[in-house]
């Protein structure tokens, strides 16, 4: 790119990639390029081929992962935010397993994964900060997955509930259909419809309209990481 934008500049300091050698980042953002993002968009189909290697840093919105169960449905994954960099296993693996959508709004910095690719082999100091980066999602993924796999429907809508939600007038809200819930934590729409009246009962959750407003992030936090909140019983699995 011909010129570092600031939104570029941000999102590039809150990410792995400023600890990469100045000669490293400047051949990675001479190739580079920003994407606008709307929701729903397919940034990503998990395909395991060369062809279909991927990366990017978010700036803006905010990306979830997904993988396709048999009955093609999508279940969320994971979830990108600004000073992310997203893709980093299809660039190792030439392809992932699961795919890139987009949730909100956005823009991304699109980066070249054959250039990432040969100076993880040839510099040492990005290898070793691309094992660094690894190494961190993989404590935090290993944080995430009893209570995100493992937990029950409750459990695994308000840790859904608390990556998607965002500040609007000092409030968290968030912006989802039943339906986009219940297929992110693979259930159905009944069941989730059930966990959330039931959190709006106990005061955790509000709902304005077509938002769900988060009256008691403490409660909720500590429902997400599987411990139990209220009548844990109305949840189901």
């Amino acid at each position: 790119m011909s010129a570092v934008t600031d939104p570029v500049q941000r999102a590039w300091q809150q990410s792995f990639l400023a600890m990469l050698p100045l000669s490293a980042q400047k051949e990675l953002l001479a190739t580079a390029h920003e994407e606008e993002i709307r929701p729903d968009q397919n940034v990503y189909r998990e395909v395991l081929e060369p062809r279909f290697s991927f990366l990017a840093l978010v700036m803006s919105g905010m990306l979830r992962s997904y993988v396709t169960s048999s009955g093609d449905r999508r279940i969320a994954a994971r979830y990108w935010g600004p000073g992310q960099v997203v893709g980093l296993t299809s660039v190792l693996l030439h392809g992932a397993s699961s795919g890139v959508e987009a949730v909100r709004r956005g823009s991304l910095l699109r980066l070249d994964p054959k250039t990432m690719e040969r100076l993880g082999r040839t510099d040492a100091n990005v290898a070793w900060a691309t094992a660094q980066e690894l190494a961190r999602r993989l404590a935090e993924g290993a944080a995430n997955r009893v209570p995100h796999a493992f937990g029950s429907v409750r459990v695994r809508v308000a840790w859904h509930l608390l990556k998607l939600a965002v500040s609007i007038d000092g409030q968290r809200v968030v912006r989802a259909t039943q339906q986009e819930l219940a297929d992110s934590v693979g259930s159905v729409r009944e069941v989730v419809a059930r966990v959330l009246l039931a959190l709006c009962d106990e005061g955790i959750l509000a709902r304005e309209g077509a938002l769900l407003v988060v009256r008691d992030p403490v409660r909720l936090e500590s429902l997400a990481g599987g411990e139990r909140t209220g009548a844990q019983s109305n949840g189901g699995r």
